[in-house]
């Protein structure tokens, strides 16, 4: 790593996720309907950009890698935790180092894609790593950051009161963003840990689509896309009527935002 100091919240993210390293593959976004979704995402960075170099911040056990290694000629990965890495598919055009996502060690406009997959909520000043991408991007290069957690939909489910008469899916909702430290303990990590490491979540709240527009745009990126994505009970609607029932609800509180933004879960930033 860069010889930089760590601060608490990257220090709680190495135990967070060095604990969690053993079990990361059990993540519900490394399931293959999302890889899929994820796949086409990079192709249309590959043809928009060339498909030279990518750079995968947060880069974890390589699931950007694993979706688009065959799309960009040479591939280039950090992260701070070390058994994270441990779990990468060695590749003969990937390169990964460990090194700070707000301190990256590469020159500037190196990079035709930088991307960053559930990283941004461990991030303690967001604006660093949008600095950082833009920085090492060449002229026309695309930032894709995805698995955002929405501040939006986060703060609508803790507002419930879990006393108050709630479905069984809101029950479930409200459990996972008010039982996240409980769970996660069960794995051998420590409330406080998580607290640190899922720091947007727990103590800053820049994931909101306004301030991160905000924060992109002082960092020199023009064109700005940020999509909702993954609406409150999809799977279940998925699992039970079929992928066209879930696509149909999907497109349909789309269609209704702003006024809908607090049901989705996620959101998926594309700029350049």
């Amino acid at each position: 790593m860069q010889r930089h100091a760590l601060s608490d919240v990257q220090q709680a993210n190495v135990l967070y996720h060095s604990r969690l390293a053993p079990n990361y593959h059990r993540q519900p976004f490394l399931g293959e309907d999302n890889r899929v979704r994820v796949r086409r995402m990079l192709e249309d960075i590959q043809r928009r950009t060339g498909g030279r170099r990518l750079l995968d911040i947060g880069c974890g056990a390589g699931f950007i890698f694993d979706a688009c290694h065959d799309l960009f000629e040479q591939l280039d990965g950090v992260d701070i935790t070390r058994d994270m890495l441990a779990g990468l598919e060695p590749r003969p055009n990937l390169n990964v180092q460990i090194a700070l996502a707000e301190a990256l060690p590469f020159p500037g406009e190196m990079f035709d894609a930088v991307t960053c997959n559930g990283v941004l909520h461990h991030i303690e000043s967001v604006g660093k790593i949008f600095a950082e991408a833009r920085r090492v991007l060449r002229a026309g290069g695309v930032f894709y950051a995805d698995e955002v957690p929405s501040g939006h939909f986060r703060k609508a489910v803790s507002s419930l009161n879990s006393d108050d008469p709630l479905s069984d899916l809101l029950k479930s909702e409200w459990w996972k963003i008010a039982g996240d430290t409980d769970r996660y303990e069960q794995l051998g990590i420590e409330k406080e840990a998580t607290r640190n490491a899922m720091v947007q979540c727990y103590q800053k709240d820049e994931l909101h689509v306004e301030k991160l527009e905000e924060l992109l745009a002082s960092c020199g990126f023009r064109s700005i896309d940020i999509r909702f994505r993954w609406f409150l009970g999809q799977a279940q609607i998925r699992d039970t009527w079929g992928d066209g029932s879930a696509c149909f609800i999907e497109e349909y509180l789309t269609l209704l935002l702003p006024l809908t933004r607090h049901l989705f879960k996620n959101l998926m930033i594309i700029a350049s």
